[in-house]
């Protein structure tokens, strides 16, 4: 952070002036960026990472919205009742719901329900902002949501958004939201910024210097107890983004701090040290587990420097601060840990050992429990594809072994997998043939687990899971779009097929090569692998559903849930176009309803898609 003023205050140097107005038209990703993080309405995932090309849940937009507002000091994730009946008190955003619910911010549904796992719509996001700033329903000329996304545009909130209505947001979108937010005025006049304590500049925009550099200390490391390195008297900690305690800060946690405040992180990496980049004399990055770290101290510079303790092919650990940067380093003798995911991919990589030599040896590509894929040495050939396996590090190197699993079943309630109960920190996997994805317990709420759905299972000294791995289980690693043109040659020598389709109401296209899947036109699942379509599977179909409800359909005493990016078209003049659930639900009886989903809910399915026509 301190880093990133010296260049700022340089720039200054440079131009003689302070920076101009930070409007969002004029103002850099990068800038915004570290306004919202030091504001903490957005401070990335447990690596630092922004993924700001994900979309954001409710869940998460509640907590924004409380992390945006006077009471972020005030609410952690942690309720003393359930707010909502699929929300229980235990979800690690039920005091965020709460609190954004009870404000007015962001409403639930007439049911009862939060729907916590469903992605935000711009009108959605838009509304809740709006409030922040004070506006009422009675400041809406119109019906929603035209009439709130009126306001939301004449305020300029939507300065750099891409998102349409119906459209979920993205966190970019969402990041460009929240700036938006900082330096709009409230109904009564005052900078938003202002109300929560920022100073303005010039401009009457929010100082973003002043901002970040006032107080901010850090990154230490923590060695002997947060104690050691700063009083907590009086302060608000967080832990990995979440309000904690300092009891819950660990050992080689990275730790920032203001009189206020105080800031740790847990994420560690281990592996190879395979390059420094602009050079080894003078690192300003370091590749290791085949990903590249940008580092934050000086400190972990000279560790990792060829006047340090750490080269190229050791196996060392790098300590990840709040913008997922290096902020110290450790030798493997230092920080013992292992890794534990699944392969998804073998082959093979140049590394340079202790002396600089370069060599090439046989790797795999993991991907954790975290959810992030490594890239470690593996010489032994037993290991392949689709193994689930544990990558321990030592002084001599990387040693990978195949674990064993302890197999479990059961209906899944809240926490529970029958007689099971998962840990508050437990880590999941959904694994295909070609990739893996890491999904929350709270996807796995209603399903019935069979011993075939399990890939892999751990559980800690008190009986309770830790990671879980299943195999292909909820369906979310594929794409689900509508095929609009399907394209097919067979000939003597050669099989091609093109094939066009909607995924979210964008128009994509994609090809064979040596074969043809026989699609036809609709919605369908597809498997995509590296950059080529490989299979294409129709839907089922469940044909004008007696209700639509907020959670999803219900025909003849049966039920089906939405899935969280579920896609509702509206099929007029020969066109899709994409319309949103609210207006599904609000005028269910003006259409012809067709679901498409891939599997019942027991078994982890979802409506993917939703297509209607207007009745005659």
């Amino acid at each position: 952070m301190k880093k990133l003023i010296s260049l700022l205050l340089a720039a200054v140097m440079l131009t003689g002036s302070l920076p101009a107005a930070l409007a969002a038209s004029d103002t850099s990703d990068s800038v915004i960026e570290q306004v919202v993080r030091a504001a903490e309405i957005m401070v990335g995932d447990s690596s630092g990472n922004m993924n700001l090309g994900s979309t954001v849940t409710r869940a998460e937009y509640a907590k924004m919205l409380v992390c945006a507002s006077a009471y972020k000091d005030q609410v952690s994730g942690a309720s003393n009742s359930s707010p909502f009946k699929d929300v229980p008190y235990t979800h690690w955003a039920a005091g965020y719901i709460k609190t954004a619910v009870q404000q007015g911010w962001i409403s639930g549904y007439l049911d009862g329900s939060y729907k916590p796992n469903r992605t935000v719509t711009l009108e959605e996001a838009a509304t809740g902002v709006l409030k922040l700033l004070g506006y009422t329903t009675s400041d809406f000329s119109g019906s929603y949501p035209n009439a709130q996304l009126a306001l939301y545009k004449s305020l300029n909130l939507n300065t750099r958004i891409t998102a349409s209505q119906g459209s979920s947001m993205t966190r970019r979108n969402m990041m460009y939201l929240f700036y938006n937010l900082l330096n709009t005025k409230t109904k009564d006049g005052q900078v938003y910024a202002q109300t929560l304590g920022y100073t303005l500049n010039s401009s009457d925009e929010i100082d973003y210097l002043s901002m970040i550099s006032d107080t901010m200390e850090g990154p230490f490391v923590v060695q002997n107890g947060l104690s050691s390195i700063v009083s907590t008297a009086g302060k608000t900690v967080y832990r990995n983004g979440y309000a904690s305690t300092a009891d819950a800060v660990q050992k080689y946690d990275v730790v920032y701090y203001t009189g206020s405040t105080v800031w740790a992180y847990s994420n560690a990496v281990t592996g190879t040290y395979q390059s420094a980049s602009p050079s080894a004399a003078s690192p300003t990055s370091v590749t290791v587990a085949g990903n590249t770290y940008e580092i934050e101290t000086s400190d972990a510079a000279f560790v990792l420097s060829t006047l340090g303790g750490l080269h190229t092919g050791d196996i060392v650990t790098l300590l990840l601060g709040r913008d997922g940067k290096v902020a110290a380093a450790l030798s493997a003798e230092d920080y013992s840990s292992a890794v534990a995911g699944v392969v998804t991919s073998v082959g093979t990589g140049t590394f340079t050992n202790s002396v600089g030599n370069s060599y090439t040896t046989r790797t795999i590509t993991l991907t954790a429990m975290d959810g992030q894929s490594y890239t470690y040495p593996c010489s032994k050939t037993s290991i392949d594809e689709g193994n689930i396996v544990s990558v321990g590090f030592g002084s001599s190197g990387t040693d990978v072994s195949i674990l064993k699993s302890t197999n479990i079943s059961g209906k899944v309630s809240g926490r529970t997998i029958g007689k099971k109960t998962m840990a508050k920190d437990v880590r999941i996997l959904d694994v295909n043939d070609t990739s893996a994805k890491r999904i929350y317990y709270s996807r796995l709420n209603g399903a019935e687990l069979e011993s075939s759905d399990m890939r892999y299972c751990a559980v800690n000294a008190n009986g309770e899971i830790t990671d879980l791995i299943l195999r292909d289980f909820t369906g979310d690693l594929y794409e689900y779009g509508i095929i609009t043109s399907a394209k097919e040659t067979s000939g003597d020598m050669s099989l091609s097929g093109t094939y066009t389709y909607l995924l979210n109401g964008e128009k994509r296209t994609l090809s064979t090569m040596n074969m043809t899947l026989g699609a036809s036109y609709g919605p369908a699942r597809l498997t995509i692998e590296d950059g080529q379509l490989s299979a294409v599977r129709a839907l089922y179909k469940i044909k004008n559903p007696d209700s639509v409800t907020l959670l999803g359909v219900t025909k003849d005493s049966d039920s089906w849930l939405f899935a969280d990016d579920c896609a509702v078209y509206l099929y007029q003049n020969s066109t899709y176009s994409l319309l949103s659930l609210t207006e599904l639900r609000n005028n269910f009886d003006k259409y012809n309803i067709t679901c498409y989903y891939d599997k019942d809910t027991k078994d982890g399915g979802r409506i993917r898609i939703v297509t209607v026509q207007e009745k005659a």
